[in-house]
């Protein structure tokens, strides 16, 4: 069967009313190309092209020989889920490619490579008969390492990406392996508490605690688990430290210090949080200038909506900021934070620069204006939906705005 014989079938099966018929004539399809495809049709379906040396990927079929030469137990599984596993083709050299073939699901990490196709295929056959039983499969598959690895994938996309982050490191570093490799089902109240009581903060345990309760609240969702065994931890909210803005003379250290070359890399992004008042996630691929203004993303909005702050650029600002270069920092988020924390005075934090910014603003400009540009409270304020200042009004609130800069 060539590639165009499949488009062609395909078009014809989706004018088929009827969702079920159209399913059963879909899978006859599939069960007869896994029978007749033929490695030029493998080679067309990856779009294959020595030339324009890119990597790309599409699902793999294999014939009904070698589905017969896998284990038994793999074979149920791979048949049920449509006898296909991911095939990417890679370039290798300078006119040579490499094909990797994939199955994962259902608790199953198939991996094999090489140079040629035919042979990339046999040894994932071969792989076929090492796997573990099937019963250690199915215990694997719902392990609270597992669960947590699906909850982070979820939450891709529907919280900020640095947040996303933070769960992932916080999971990594405070829960145990062995709690880890624990079926989910089995862990008790007793069980997370004991890794609640080691933590050694009271923010690390709020943090942890929210982890644990997501996590198990996606399980109970998906019927994985019947019951949330976080809901009998009290949830206990640890106290925050106000920090108070910083002192005319701190803000001279700071501002000092940033022109040594140790911070050519970091300087950009330490001045977005003190001319701008920015949450370091928002400084961003998305925070940039024009036409006299920082526009950035606005990361304090819950469920997904997209919201941007439009601040003008203080005068004072013009003539420190490098223009040509990014806001972001190329290094990590917290190697960033890091070296700000080296140009602050012994005790501040780099959030303290928002502080400041917020306070500095607050003296000589409206409120309303100040809340906009902090982005903190966007569902209180009438001027978010009935108000929209002009850009000229905007730059002469900046104006007078006193900030520290020698």
């Amino acid at each position: 069967m060539t590639y165009k014989q499949l488009q062609e079938i395909t078009e014809i099966l989706k004018d088929i009313p009827d969702g079920e018929r159209r399913d059963k004539a879909v899978q006859l399809m599939l069960q007869s190309a896994a029978e007749t495809i033929t490695e030029e049709v493998v080679t067309e379906l990856i779009g294959k092209s020595n030339n324009e040396k890119k990597t790309s990927s599409a699902e793999i079929k294999f014939t009904k020989k070698e589905i017969e030469s896998m284990s038994k137990t793999f074979k149920r599984e791979f048949i049920a889920n449509g006898m296909a596993a991911h095939i990417i083709e890679r370039p290798s050299g300078k006119h040579g490619v490499f094909y990797e073939i994939r199955y994962r699901r259902n608790g199953y990490d198939i991996a094999v490579s090489n140079k040629e196709l035919k042979r990339a295929k046999a040894m994932f056959v071969e792989a076929t008969q090492n796997l573990p039983p099937p019963e250690v499969i199915a215990k694997n598959k719902f392990t609270f390492g597992f669960i947590a690895d699906e909850w982070l994938r979820y939450k891709r996309g529907k919280i900020a990406e640095d947040t996303r982050k933070g769960y992932e490191s916080q999971i990594r570093r405070f829960i145990p392996k062995t709690f880890m490799d624990k079926p989910i089902k089995e862990i008790r109240t007793s069980d997370i508490d004991e890794v609640m009581n080691a933590l050694d903060t009271p923010r690390k345990y709020e943090d942890m605690r929210t982890v644990f309760n997501s996590i198990f609240k996606y399980a109970k969702a998906s019927g994985i688990v019947t019951y949330n065994p976080v809901e009998m931890i009290p949830f206990k909210r640890a106290e925050r430290e106000n920090r108070d803005r910083l002192t005319d003379e701190q803000i001279k250290i700071f501002l000092a210090n940033l022109q040594t070359p140790f911070f050519n890399k970091t300087r950009n992004f330490a001045y977005a949080m003190y001319f701008f008042g920015l949450r370091p996630c928002e400084i961003d691929d998305e925070a940039h200038f024009e036409n006299g203004f920082l526009i950035c993303r606005n990361r304090k909005r819950k469920n997904g909506k997209k919201a941007y702050k439009k601040i003008p650029i203080p005068r004072q600002a013009e003539k420190l900021f490098d223009f040509d270069s990014p806001l972001k920092s190329p290094l990590s988020y917290d190697r960033t934070l890091d070296i700000m924390k080296k140009a602050l005075p012994e005790g501040a934090i780099p959030y303290q620069l928002r502080h400041t910014f917020a306070s500095v603003c607050d003296e000589k400009v409206k409120r309303e204006v100040v809340e906009l540009w902090m982005g903190d409270s966007p569902e209180r304020l009438v001027g978010k939906t009935y108000v929209h200042y002009s850009d000229d009004f905007m730059r002469q609130e900046m104006d007078k705005v006193n900030f520290v800069v020698a």
